[in-house]
Protein backbone atom coordinates (compact mmCIF):
# COMPACT_ATOMS: atom_id res chain seq x y z
CA UNK A 1 0.00 0.00 0.00
CA UNK A 2 1.66 3.48 -1.14
CA UNK A 3 1.07 6.40 0.42
CA UNK A 4 -1.22 8.01 -2.29
CA UNK A 5 -3.72 4.89 -1.76
CA UNK A 6 -3.92 5.44 1.68
CA UNK A 7 -4.92 9.30 1.27
CA UNK A 8 -7.38 8.39 -1.71
CA UNK A 9 -9.28 5.60 -0.62
CA UNK A 10 -11.12 7.84 2.15
CA UNK A 11 -10.91 5.02 4.54
CA UNK A 12 -10.38 6.99 7.81
CA UNK A 13 -13.24 9.19 6.32
CA UNK A 14 -15.71 6.45 5.83
CA UNK A 15 -14.92 4.73 9.44
CA UNK A 16 -15.76 7.58 11.22
CA UNK A 17 -18.99 7.81 9.21
CA UNK A 18 -19.43 4.04 10.67
CA UNK A 19 -18.96 5.14 14.16
CA UNK A 20 -21.15 7.96 13.93
CA UNK A 21 -23.83 5.69 12.15
CA UNK A 22 -23.64 3.17 14.89
CA UNK A 23 -22.92 4.95 17.75
CA UNK A 24 -23.63 3.27 21.15
CA UNK A 25 -26.27 5.81 22.54
CA UNK A 26 -28.81 5.81 19.20
CA UNK A 27 -31.98 5.40 18.69
CA UNK A 28 -33.36 2.26 17.93
CA UNK A 29 -30.00 0.07 19.41
CA UNK A 30 -30.41 -1.93 22.37
CA UNK A 31 -27.61 -1.69 24.93
CA UNK A 32 -26.15 -2.94 28.05
CA UNK A 33 -26.04 -0.76 30.94
CA UNK A 34 -24.92 -1.59 34.89
CA UNK A 35 -27.07 -0.58 37.48
CA UNK A 36 -25.09 1.95 40.18
CA UNK A 37 -28.52 2.41 42.50
CA UNK A 38 -31.69 2.45 42.41
CA UNK A 39 -34.40 5.14 44.24
CA UNK A 40 -37.49 3.82 45.70
CA UNK A 41 -39.60 6.18 43.20
CA UNK A 42 -38.30 4.24 40.25
CA UNK A 43 -35.43 6.31 39.83
CA UNK A 44 -32.13 4.54 38.57
CA UNK A 45 -28.69 5.90 37.62
CA UNK A 46 -27.05 3.57 35.22
CA UNK A 47 -23.74 3.39 33.13
CA UNK A 48 -23.32 2.82 29.39
CA UNK A 49 -19.94 2.21 28.82
CA UNK A 50 -18.16 5.46 30.11
CA UNK A 51 -21.38 7.30 30.13
CA UNK A 52 -23.64 7.45 33.41
CA UNK A 53 -27.46 7.74 32.29
CA UNK A 54 -30.54 8.25 34.24
CA UNK A 55 -33.20 6.44 34.14
CA UNK A 56 -36.95 6.38 35.47
CA UNK A 57 -38.70 2.87 35.72
CA UNK A 58 -42.27 2.93 35.93
CA UNK A 59 -45.15 -0.04 36.09
CA UNK A 60 -43.67 -3.17 34.95
CA UNK A 61 -40.17 -1.83 34.23
CA UNK A 62 -40.15 -1.08 38.11
CA UNK A 63 -41.36 -4.04 39.45
CA UNK A 64 -38.76 -6.02 37.51
CA UNK A 65 -35.99 -4.40 38.70
CA UNK A 66 -37.01 -3.41 42.30
CA UNK A 67 -35.44 -6.42 43.64
CA UNK A 68 -31.88 -5.84 42.22
CA UNK A 69 -28.86 -4.46 43.53
CA UNK A 70 -26.41 -2.40 42.23
CA UNK A 71 -23.59 -3.98 39.70
CA UNK A 72 -26.86 -5.72 38.15
CA UNK A 73 -27.52 -6.00 33.88
CA UNK A 74 -29.68 -4.11 32.40
CA UNK A 75 -30.76 -4.56 28.58
CA UNK A 76 -31.83 -1.05 27.28
CA UNK A 77 -33.53 -0.65 23.82
CA UNK A 78 -32.91 3.36 22.92
CA UNK A 79 -35.72 4.60 21.72
CA UNK A 80 -36.30 8.60 20.23
CA UNK A 81 -36.99 11.46 22.31
CA UNK A 82 -40.55 12.52 23.09
CA UNK A 83 -40.06 15.72 21.37
CA UNK A 84 -37.50 16.86 18.61
CA UNK A 85 -33.90 18.23 21.10
CA UNK A 86 -35.20 16.17 23.81
CA UNK A 87 -33.29 13.15 25.59
CA UNK A 88 -33.23 9.71 24.13
CA UNK A 89 -35.51 7.17 26.21
CA UNK A 90 -35.15 3.46 27.11
CA UNK A 91 -37.12 0.55 27.76
CA UNK A 92 -36.04 -2.13 29.97
CA UNK A 93 -35.48 -5.64 28.11
CA UNK A 94 -33.91 -7.53 30.32
CA UNK A 95 -32.41 -7.51 33.61
CA UNK A 96 -30.10 -9.75 35.21
CA UNK A 97 -29.00 -10.14 38.87
CA UNK A 98 -25.00 -9.41 39.70
CA UNK A 99 -24.86 -13.37 40.31
CA UNK A 100 -24.85 -13.85 36.64
CA UNK A 101 -23.36 -10.53 35.33
CA UNK A 102 -19.89 -11.45 35.36
CA UNK A 103 -17.20 -9.53 33.67
CA UNK A 104 -12.81 -9.39 33.63
CA UNK A 105 -10.28 -6.70 34.07
CA UNK A 106 -8.01 -5.62 31.35
CA UNK A 107 -5.95 -7.96 33.08
CA UNK A 108 -7.90 -10.83 32.53
CA UNK A 109 -9.36 -11.45 36.42
CA UNK A 110 -12.64 -12.11 36.89
CA UNK A 111 -14.94 -9.23 38.90
CA UNK A 112 -18.38 -8.92 39.32
CA UNK A 113 -20.13 -6.34 37.00
CA UNK A 114 -20.33 -3.93 40.46
CA UNK A 115 -16.75 -4.21 40.50
CA UNK A 116 -16.11 -3.34 36.57
CA UNK A 117 -16.50 0.14 36.56
CA UNK A 118 -13.67 2.64 35.27
CA UNK A 119 -12.57 3.60 39.05
CA UNK A 120 -12.53 -0.38 39.76
CA UNK A 121 -10.13 -1.17 36.82
CA UNK A 122 -7.74 1.53 37.06
CA UNK A 123 -7.96 0.03 40.64
CA UNK A 124 -6.84 -2.75 40.03
CA UNK A 125 -5.02 -2.40 37.49
CA UNK A 126 -2.64 0.22 39.35
CA UNK A 127 -0.30 -2.19 41.14
CA UNK A 128 0.43 -4.00 38.10
CA UNK A 129 1.51 -1.01 36.01
CA UNK A 130 4.94 -1.18 37.39
CA UNK A 131 5.90 -4.66 35.82
CA UNK A 132 3.76 -3.62 32.85
CA UNK A 133 5.21 -0.17 31.93
CA UNK A 134 9.08 -1.93 32.73
CA UNK A 135 8.48 -4.89 30.69
CA UNK A 136 6.08 -3.92 27.40
CA UNK A 137 7.53 -3.41 23.93
CA UNK A 138 6.35 -2.88 20.68
CA UNK A 139 4.34 -6.03 18.88
CA UNK A 140 6.78 -5.10 15.81
CA UNK A 141 9.62 -7.47 17.00
CA UNK A 142 7.38 -10.33 17.84
CA UNK A 143 5.98 -10.47 14.34
CA UNK A 144 9.41 -10.40 13.12
CA UNK A 145 9.89 -13.31 14.63
CA UNK A 146 6.74 -15.41 14.05
CA UNK A 147 6.95 -14.10 10.22
CA UNK A 148 10.07 -15.62 9.94
CA UNK A 149 9.63 -18.91 11.91
CA UNK A 150 6.11 -19.39 9.88
CA UNK A 151 7.60 -19.32 6.90
CA UNK A 152 10.65 -21.40 7.72
CA UNK A 153 13.48 -19.27 7.89
CA UNK A 154 14.69 -20.27 10.93
CA UNK A 155 14.07 -24.11 11.95
CA UNK A 156 12.21 -26.40 9.25
CA UNK A 157 9.49 -27.90 11.84
CA UNK A 158 7.67 -26.29 14.51
CA UNK A 159 4.75 -28.51 16.80
CA UNK A 160 1.91 -28.32 15.45
CA UNK A 161 -0.07 -26.26 17.66
CA UNK A 162 2.02 -24.03 18.28
CA UNK A 163 2.40 -23.40 14.29
CA UNK A 164 -1.39 -23.15 14.77
CA UNK A 165 -1.58 -20.25 17.49
CA UNK A 166 2.10 -18.45 15.50
CA UNK A 167 -0.66 -18.36 12.46
CA UNK A 168 -3.55 -17.26 14.67
CA UNK A 169 -1.70 -14.36 15.56
CA UNK A 170 -0.23 -13.59 12.38
CA UNK A 171 -3.76 -13.49 10.62
CA UNK A 172 -4.38 -10.63 13.03
CA UNK A 173 -2.36 -8.28 10.84
CA UNK A 174 -4.24 -6.15 8.24
CA UNK A 175 -2.82 -7.27 4.66
CA UNK A 176 -1.00 -3.52 4.13
CA UNK A 177 -0.11 -4.55 0.12
CA UNK A 178 -3.13 -3.48 -1.17
CA UNK A 179 -5.21 -0.96 -0.02
CA UNK A 180 -7.24 -1.14 3.18
CA UNK A 181 -10.83 -0.96 3.65
CA UNK A 182 -12.93 0.83 6.01
CA UNK A 183 -14.03 -2.73 7.53
CA UNK A 184 -11.03 -3.84 7.49
CA UNK A 185 -9.47 -1.00 9.55
CA UNK A 186 -12.97 -0.90 11.79
CA UNK A 187 -12.46 -4.71 12.43
CA UNK A 188 -8.97 -4.38 13.54
CA UNK A 189 -9.85 -1.75 16.29
CA UNK A 190 -12.74 -3.86 17.32
CA UNK A 191 -10.29 -6.68 17.14
CA UNK A 192 -6.78 -5.21 18.61
CA UNK A 193 -7.62 -6.41 22.32
CA UNK A 194 -8.77 -3.35 23.78
CA UNK A 195 -12.24 -4.56 23.68
CA UNK A 196 -11.82 -7.60 24.78
CA UNK A 197 -13.13 -8.44 28.67
CA UNK A 198 -15.66 -6.08 27.52
CA UNK A 199 -16.71 -7.82 24.89
CA UNK A 200 -17.20 -10.95 26.76
CA UNK A 201 -19.41 -9.33 29.57
CA UNK A 202 -21.29 -8.55 27.21
CA UNK A 203 -21.70 -12.59 26.38
CA UNK A 204 -20.92 -12.00 22.93
CA UNK A 205 -18.76 -14.54 21.13
CA UNK A 206 -15.36 -13.92 19.62
CA UNK A 207 -15.71 -12.33 16.43
CA UNK A 208 -14.27 -14.57 13.26
CA UNK A 209 -11.86 -12.17 12.50
CA UNK A 210 -10.90 -13.44 15.96
CA UNK A 211 -8.77 -11.28 18.25
CA UNK A 212 -5.30 -10.00 18.69
CA UNK A 213 -5.05 -10.09 22.87
CA UNK A 214 -7.04 -13.52 22.88
CA UNK A 215 -4.28 -14.96 20.12
CA UNK A 216 -1.83 -13.56 21.83
CA UNK A 217 -2.87 -15.39 25.03
CA UNK A 218 -3.57 -18.52 22.76
CA UNK A 219 0.08 -18.25 22.07
CA UNK A 220 1.76 -18.09 25.44
CA UNK A 221 -0.44 -21.22 26.37
CA UNK A 222 1.16 -23.01 23.19
CA UNK A 223 4.89 -21.91 24.53
CA UNK A 224 4.38 -22.69 28.67
CA UNK A 225 4.02 -26.44 28.44
CA UNK A 226 7.46 -26.01 25.81
CA UNK A 227 9.07 -23.68 27.87
CA UNK A 228 8.71 -25.77 31.02
CA UNK A 229 9.89 -28.99 29.41
CA UNK A 230 13.05 -27.29 28.29
CA UNK A 231 13.32 -25.71 31.79
CA UNK A 232 13.13 -29.55 33.56
CA UNK A 233 15.53 -30.84 31.03
CA UNK A 234 18.23 -27.89 31.85
CA UNK A 235 17.40 -28.18 35.64
CA UNK A 236 18.61 -31.85 35.37
CA UNK A 237 21.46 -31.92 32.80
CA UNK A 238 23.07 -28.64 35.23
CA UNK A 239 23.96 -26.68 31.82
CA UNK A 240 21.65 -23.48 32.58
CA UNK A 241 19.73 -22.33 34.90
CA UNK A 242 15.93 -23.09 35.04
CA UNK A 243 13.37 -21.21 33.71
CA UNK A 244 12.05 -18.33 34.04
CA UNK A 245 14.90 -16.27 33.04
CA UNK A 246 15.74 -13.58 35.37
CA UNK A 247 15.89 -11.55 32.45
CA UNK A 248 12.00 -11.27 32.49
CA UNK A 249 12.37 -10.90 36.08
CA UNK A 250 14.29 -7.85 36.58
CA UNK A 251 13.18 -6.52 33.26
CA UNK A 252 16.99 -7.09 31.45
CA UNK A 253 15.86 -8.59 27.65
CA UNK A 254 16.36 -5.85 24.97
CA UNK A 255 17.53 -2.50 26.15
CA UNK A 256 14.69 0.35 27.66
CA UNK A 257 16.34 2.81 25.40
CA UNK A 258 15.04 0.15 22.57
CA UNK A 259 11.43 0.35 23.41
CA UNK A 260 8.89 2.25 22.77
CA UNK A 261 7.63 4.54 25.21
CA UNK A 262 4.12 3.28 26.96
CA UNK A 263 1.28 4.56 25.35
CA UNK A 264 -0.50 7.36 27.16
CA UNK A 265 -4.23 8.52 27.23
CA UNK A 266 -3.03 12.20 26.17
CA UNK A 267 0.27 11.69 25.07
CA UNK A 268 1.34 11.46 21.01
CA UNK A 269 0.74 8.33 19.20
CA UNK A 270 3.75 6.09 18.19
CA UNK A 271 4.06 4.55 14.97
CA UNK A 272 6.21 1.39 15.40
CA UNK A 273 7.97 0.92 12.08
CA UNK A 274 8.65 -2.70 10.92
CA UNK A 275 11.26 -4.88 12.88
CA UNK A 276 14.39 -7.05 11.80
CA UNK A 277 13.99 -11.09 13.37
CA UNK A 278 15.58 -11.67 16.51
CA UNK A 279 15.84 -14.96 15.57
CA UNK A 280 17.94 -16.54 13.05
CA UNK A 281 18.13 -20.22 11.38
CA UNK A 282 19.41 -22.93 13.35
CA UNK A 283 18.06 -21.53 16.83
CA UNK A 284 17.55 -23.73 19.35
CA UNK A 285 14.68 -24.85 20.89
CA UNK A 286 14.91 -23.15 24.28
CA UNK A 287 15.95 -20.14 22.84
CA UNK A 288 12.88 -19.94 20.35
CA UNK A 289 10.40 -20.84 22.92
CA UNK A 290 12.02 -18.29 25.88
CA UNK A 291 12.38 -15.39 23.25
CA UNK A 292 8.60 -15.81 21.97
CA UNK A 293 7.24 -16.41 25.71
CA UNK A 294 9.20 -12.93 26.11
CA UNK A 295 7.96 -10.94 23.51
CA UNK A 296 4.77 -12.38 23.75
CA UNK A 297 4.17 -11.22 27.27
CA UNK A 298 6.00 -7.88 26.59
CA UNK A 299 2.93 -7.26 23.83
CA UNK A 300 0.39 -8.25 26.30
CA UNK A 301 1.71 -6.03 28.91
CA UNK A 302 1.25 -3.17 25.93
CA UNK A 303 -2.36 -3.68 25.02
CA UNK A 304 -2.97 -3.18 28.47
CA UNK A 305 -1.37 -0.06 28.86
CA UNK A 306 -3.70 0.46 26.04
CA UNK A 307 -6.86 -0.09 27.99
CA UNK A 308 -5.30 1.33 30.73
CA UNK A 309 -5.25 4.54 28.63
CA UNK A 310 -8.13 3.97 27.31
CA UNK A 311 -10.27 4.39 30.93
CA UNK A 312 -11.87 7.95 31.66
CA UNK A 313 -10.12 10.32 33.67
CA UNK A 314 -10.40 9.97 37.46
CA UNK A 315 -13.15 12.11 38.76
CA UNK A 316 -12.90 15.46 38.88
CA UNK A 317 -10.16 15.39 36.91
CA UNK A 318 -11.93 15.86 33.81
CA UNK A 319 -10.83 18.42 31.47
CA UNK A 320 -13.59 20.30 29.64
CA UNK A 321 -11.65 21.15 26.99
CA UNK A 322 -10.68 16.94 26.11
CA UNK A 323 -13.06 14.24 24.32
CA UNK A 324 -15.49 12.94 26.75
CA UNK A 325 -14.55 9.70 25.20
CA UNK A 326 -11.12 8.30 23.68
CA UNK A 327 -10.49 4.97 22.69
CA UNK A 328 -6.37 3.80 21.93
CA UNK A 329 -5.59 0.94 19.85
CA UNK A 330 -2.72 -0.25 17.85
CA UNK A 331 -3.12 -2.20 14.85
CA UNK A 332 -0.56 -4.37 13.33
CA UNK A 333 -0.47 -3.71 9.57
CA UNK A 334 1.77 -6.79 7.34
CA UNK A 335 3.79 -4.93 4.84
CA UNK A 336 6.31 -6.65 2.24
CA UNK A 337 8.99 -5.87 4.33
CA UNK A 338 7.28 -6.38 7.70
CA UNK A 339 4.82 -5.99 10.07
CA UNK A 340 4.10 -2.38 10.85
CA UNK A 341 1.98 -1.02 14.49
CA UNK A 342 -0.37 1.41 13.20
CA UNK A 343 -1.58 3.34 16.21
CA UNK A 344 -5.41 4.58 16.28
CA UNK A 345 -6.85 6.94 18.99
CA UNK A 346 -10.90 7.26 18.50
CA UNK A 347 -12.17 10.64 20.30
CA UNK A 348 -15.96 11.50 20.29
CA UNK A 349 -17.33 14.82 21.59
CA UNK A 350 -20.79 14.65 23.42
CA UNK A 351 -23.17 16.54 21.40
CA UNK A 352 -23.25 20.42 22.64
CA UNK A 353 -26.61 22.69 22.64
CA UNK A 354 -26.54 26.00 20.26
CA UNK A 355 -28.59 28.72 19.34
CA UNK A 356 -29.42 26.44 16.63
CA UNK A 357 -30.24 23.28 18.61
CA UNK A 358 -28.32 20.15 19.72
CA UNK A 359 -25.12 19.53 17.59
CA UNK A 360 -23.73 16.55 16.15
CA UNK A 361 -21.16 14.78 17.72
CA UNK A 362 -17.62 15.47 17.20
CA UNK A 363 -15.44 12.62 16.24
CA UNK A 364 -12.28 12.37 15.72
CA UNK A 365 -9.20 9.60 14.62
CA UNK A 366 -5.92 10.25 15.18
CA UNK A 367 -3.18 7.63 13.47
CA UNK A 368 0.85 7.60 12.93
CA UNK A 369 2.55 5.53 10.57
CA UNK A 370 6.28 4.64 9.62
CA UNK A 371 6.92 3.04 6.76
CA UNK A 372 9.56 2.99 4.21
CA UNK A 373 9.75 5.43 1.52
CA UNK A 374 7.37 7.99 3.26
CA UNK A 375 8.93 8.04 6.18
CA UNK A 376 7.00 9.33 9.31
CA UNK A 377 3.42 10.30 8.57
CA UNK A 378 0.38 11.13 11.63
CA UNK A 379 -3.06 12.37 10.85
CA UNK A 380 -6.28 13.25 12.45
CA UNK A 381 -10.04 13.39 10.29
CA UNK A 382 -12.77 14.55 12.31
CA UNK A 383 -16.20 14.22 11.29
CA UNK A 384 -19.31 16.18 12.78
CA UNK A 385 -22.35 15.26 10.58
CA UNK A 386 -21.63 15.06 7.14
CA UNK A 387 -18.66 17.76 7.35
CA UNK A 388 -15.24 16.02 7.69
CA UNK A 389 -11.86 17.50 7.42
CA UNK A 390 -8.26 16.13 7.15
CA UNK A 391 -5.12 17.04 8.57
CA UNK A 392 -1.55 15.08 8.33
CA UNK A 393 1.75 16.00 8.94
CA UNK A 394 4.63 14.22 7.43
CA UNK A 395 8.51 14.69 8.41
CA UNK A 396 9.92 14.33 4.96
CA UNK A 397 9.47 17.45 2.64
CA UNK A 398 8.67 14.71 -0.04
CA UNK A 399 6.29 12.98 1.41
CA UNK A 400 4.65 16.41 2.14
CA UNK A 401 5.20 17.37 -1.65
CA UNK A 402 3.38 13.62 -2.44
CA UNK A 403 0.58 14.40 -0.42
CA UNK A 404 -0.33 17.91 -1.64
CA UNK A 405 -0.36 16.58 -4.73
CA UNK A 406 -2.72 13.91 -3.53
CA UNK A 407 -4.77 16.65 -1.43
CA UNK A 408 -7.32 17.69 -4.70
CA UNK A 409 -7.90 14.37 -5.63
CA UNK A 410 -9.08 13.18 -2.02
CA UNK A 411 -11.20 16.38 -1.06
CA UNK A 412 -13.02 14.83 -5.02
CA UNK A 413 -13.65 11.86 -3.48
CA UNK A 414 -14.76 12.81 -0.68
CA UNK A 415 -17.58 14.54 -1.81
CA UNK A 416 -18.52 12.02 -4.05
CA UNK A 417 -18.61 9.56 -1.12
CA UNK A 418 -21.75 12.00 -0.01
CA UNK A 419 -20.11 14.40 2.39
CA UNK A 420 -21.32 17.96 2.48
CA UNK A 421 -17.25 19.05 2.79
CA UNK A 422 -13.42 17.32 2.70
CA UNK A 423 -10.90 20.00 3.55
CA UNK A 424 -7.29 18.70 3.42
CA UNK A 425 -4.39 20.46 5.34
CA UNK A 426 -0.97 19.21 5.00
CA UNK A 427 2.36 20.44 6.87
CA UNK A 428 5.57 19.97 7.14
CA UNK A 429 6.79 18.44 10.46
CA UNK A 430 4.91 17.40 13.63
CA UNK A 431 1.63 18.24 15.41
CA UNK A 432 1.96 19.95 18.29
CA UNK A 433 1.94 17.55 21.71
CA UNK A 434 -0.70 17.91 23.89
CA UNK A 435 0.15 18.88 27.66
CA UNK A 436 0.18 15.70 30.06
CA UNK A 437 -2.56 16.00 31.98
CA UNK A 438 -2.60 14.74 35.96
CA UNK A 439 -3.38 11.00 36.70
CA UNK A 440 -1.16 9.24 34.46
CA UNK A 441 1.33 7.20 35.35
CA UNK A 442 4.78 7.96 36.36
CA UNK A 443 7.85 7.30 33.79
CA UNK A 444 10.06 5.79 36.66
CA UNK A 445 12.36 3.74 33.52
CA UNK A 446 14.84 6.58 33.50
Amino acid sequence: MNITQLVQSQTLATLLQALETTGELAAGRTVQATLLSLGADGTAIATIGDTRVSLLLAGAQAKQAATLDPGATLMLRLEPPAEPGGELRATLVEARPVATATAATPHGAPASAAELTPAAARALAGPLLASALQQQDSLAPLFANLRSLARGEIVPTLPKNLLAAIDRVLSQAVPGDRPITERQLREAFQTSGLFLEARRAAGEATPLQGDLKASLRSLREALLPIVGVLAAGQKASHEHPALPDPDRQTGAGPDQADRPAPPRRDGPLLPQSPAEPTLVRGETQATIAETLLEQTDSALDRIRLTQYASLPPEPGRQDPSQPTQRWLAEVPIAFQNGTAVLPLQVERDAPRRTVQGISAPLWRIRFALDVEPIGPLQGVVTLQGRDVGVTLWAEREETSKLLRGAAPGLETALLAADFASGAVDVHTGQPRVMQATAGQFLDRLS
